[in-house]
């Protein structure tokens, strides 16, 4: 009674009762939260957050929300003012707000925005999101990878964009520039996160869990995407995050001005006091190991990122005050840098790394496509250089035009099969033998030019 009279003034009420019915459509409802007492008709919604114009801070966010009949007790929203883009790399007109909260099947809500002076947040707004119901949303992980302890690390089974139920055109809902994924250098670290929700979901919600924070990162929050590269759920199964390719070092918007050269990724749930299932702290390992793997980075090395020295698997809360990803989870961060580096032998000892060690670094550049496998064999692309390899033809590279014009032919695929020398010169230009023709330079015509067959 006390809680309700003191925040009565502060309060969107939306009490109307609606038949409690799981909804196939998907809908996304704004409610301003302006200092009255507000009564709407509120449709079965799953998602609930709050937000308010970017740059008010020390905000205290609270709901309870309708099931059943019955309204819960009040919940305080956690607001993290770091989740998100960097401020320079603005997306789409951005506000600030709390994690949404997954409450299934609600017809009711009641909430409020205040900041530290007890007075309601102005531009305040209540989200409701009903992400739908798809066939799909009972689905396991694509057969896009598979676990081993072959070196590097492999892909592990991921639930695609696609299969969770991604509408790639809410990616132009902040501008169209939105719409083409933007990439950093390379992959340096990676940041763990929760996503402070609950943690008894079921299996077939955890889709529509991903599509409602979809549809809330973009429309409520401003940005371009879903902010996490990767999310993890209880039981263990990883959901691609951020659009781009999985492979890529797609640029997210998780961890502000340390998004550059990292990637994140999030646990679903709420990990202050609850420790993370087994299932789902070695999913979390898999991921980070065939990443780094991949880049040929060391879970127990330190790296830099915006002038700060870290771990090369860091929780968020090493970039600033925050909770997350949870005290439970935080501790388990050690045994996570261990369990990685188990799972990726302990070294890099790849053909390509040690080619590429033999080039250097210094001339090659980092790892932007890191090691993955091709139809014929294996391929990293660097900054300045493709090294491939295969059994039968060793570790060899493409540079400058030749690495262009091959990557239109389909590099690592194409007819011509994959590189056995280096380029280099001849009279009157330069070539670069591959299994099955030849790339050819030549300085009349100045352009590269394909020629198959074996004599040249």
């Amino acid at each position: 009674m006390g809680m309700t009279a003191r925040l009565l003034p502060l309060v969107l009420t939306a009490t109307a009762l609606v038949p409690q019915q799981p909804s196939n459509d998907p809908s996304y409802q704004e409610i301003p939260l302006d200092g009255v007492s507000v009564r709407s008709l509120t449709e079965p919604y799953g998602m609930v957050g709050i937000t308010w114009p970017e740059g008010v801070r020390n905000v205290t966010a609270k709901v309870r929300v309708q099931q059943n009949g019955k309204w819960t007790d009040w919940q305080s929203l956690p607001v993290e003012d770091d989740h998100g883009p960097d401020v320079s790399d603005t997306e789409g007109i951005q506000r600030a707000g709390t994690e949404p909260l997954w409450v299934g099947n609600a017809t009711g809500v009641q909430a409020s925005a205040i900041s530290d002076s007890g007075t309601p947040v102005s531009g305040a707004k209540v989200v409701l999101i009903q992400p739908g119901v798809l066939s799909s949303d009972a689905d396991e992980p694509d057969d896009v990878g598979v676990t081993s302890t072959a070196s590097p690390y492999p892909m592990p089974l991921m639930v695609s964009r696609r299969r969770w139920g991604a509408d790639e055109r809410l990616r132009t809902y902040n501008g169209a520039s939105c719409a083409r994924p933007k990439y950093t250098t390379t992959v340096l670290g990676a940041f763990v996160h929760h996503t402070a929700d609950r943690n008894d979901y079921t299996r077939t919600q955890v889709a529509a869990m991903v599509r409602a924070m979809y549809a809330y990162h973009v429309k409520s929050r401003g940005w371009c995407d879903l902010g996490y590269n990767f999310l993890v759920d209880r039981f263990g199964r990883i959901f691609e995050g951020r659009a781009g390719g999985a492979q890529l070092p797609v640029l997210g918007a998780h961890t502000a001005s340390y998004n550059a050269n990292s990637f994140g990724v999030a646990v679903i749930g709420n990990f202050d006091k609850t420790t993370p299932p087994a299932a789902m702290l070695e999913s979390t390992a898999r991921v980070l190991a065939w990443k780094l793997d991949a880049n040929y980075r060391s879970p127990s090395a330190t790296i830099r990122l915006d002038g700060k020295s870290l771990h090369t698997v860091s929780g968020h809360r090493d970039t600033k005050a925050t909770d997350c990803p949870g005290a439970q989870l935080y501790d388990k961060l050690g045994w996570l840098r261990q369990r990685v580096n188990a799972l990726m032998g302990g070294s890099f000892a790849t053909p390509i790394y040690r080619y590429a060690r033999k080039l250097g670094f210094r001339n090659i550049g980092q790892p932007f496509w890191g090691e993955h496998p091709t139809r014929t064999g294996r391929a990293t692309y660097f900054a300045t250089r493709d090294v491939f390899y295969s059994v039968a033809t060793g570790p060899h590279s493409t540079a400058g035009a030749f690495r262009t014009r091959y990557r239109r032919l389909g590099a690592g695929s194409a007819r011509l099969g994959l590189p056995t020398t280096e380029a280099y010169q001849v009279h009157g230009g330069v070539r670069q033998k591959f299994q099955r023709g030849w790339l050819v330079w030549d300085r009349r015509v100045r352009q590269v030019q394909v020629v198959y067959g074996r004599a040249l």
